[in-house]
């Protein structure tokens, strides 16, 4: 969809569900209200044949006494049942009907918050990847001003460090081991840790496995 509104801006920190962006929302919105009105015409046709078939019943029911009776002919009476069958049809028609516009609701309804793009967790902005104006779609098949994204989100708690473990002391490493990590950029901060992975592949250049920390602590206090 077309972006005609963006929230945000780099290095903002956003919770979950925040509104960060939306999207042109007026062919969903149209999409929405043509199948509520179908359905609202549904439900009027139901409460139109319900007056009828109540009318239906109640010449049957002569119809039945006269012919009993033998006032009316035969012809009556089936005459009288077939309008009453006839209604009732018509009426679960009118309601399965009902049923299937209730369902288009529900998914116009779906396309239309589909339009307001919410954070989906805690995180940082680190990009902001369109503008109003632009084109946003999954694909990016729409050239230079469609964009695949609305902005670039980080959870800053997921952090980890990925290291390579020379494969002659990869037996050593367990999942869970504790481990104390050091950053070039803060030599001095011995950072609690411990082993979340060992992925099983091997650099056969360097003779390496790559390992997978987790930050026990995610600053220096």
């Amino acid at each position: 969809g077309r972006v005609i509104g963006v929230y945000f801006d780099e290095g903002l920190h956003v919770k979950d569900g925040q509104i960060l962006a939306k999207l042109d929302d007026s062919d969903a919105v149209k999409s929405l209200n043509s199948a509520v009105a179908d359905r609202d015409a549904s439900r009027a046709a139901i409460r139109d044949l319900q007056v009828q078939l109540k009318n239906a019943d109640i010449e049957l029911h002569r119809a039945q006494k006269l012919v009993s009776e033998g006032v009316e002919s035969q012809e009556t009476l089936d005459t009288a049942t077939m309008n009453s069958d006839s209604l009732r049809a018509k009426i679960d028609l009118a309601k399965s009907q009902v049923q299937t516009f209730e369902a288009r609701i529900a998914e116009a309804q779906q396309a239309v918050d589909n339009t307001v793009i919410r954070a989906p967790f805690d995180g940082i902005i680190v990009s902001k990847d369109a503008q109003v104006g632009e084109m946003v779609s999954p694909i990016s098949a729409g050239g230079g001003f469609t964009r695949t994204g609305i902005a670039t989100l980080v959870d800053m708690n997921s952090n980890e460090i990925e290291v390579d473990v020379n494969e002659a002391y990869i037996a050593r490493v367990v999942p869970e081991m504790p481990v104390t990590a050091v950053l070039d950029a803060y030599p001095d901060w011995q950072i609690p840790s411990k082993v979340r992975t060992v992925i099983p592949t091997a650099d056969r250049q360097k003779a390496t496995v790559k390992v997978r920390i987790s930050l026990d602590r995610k600053s220096v206090v």
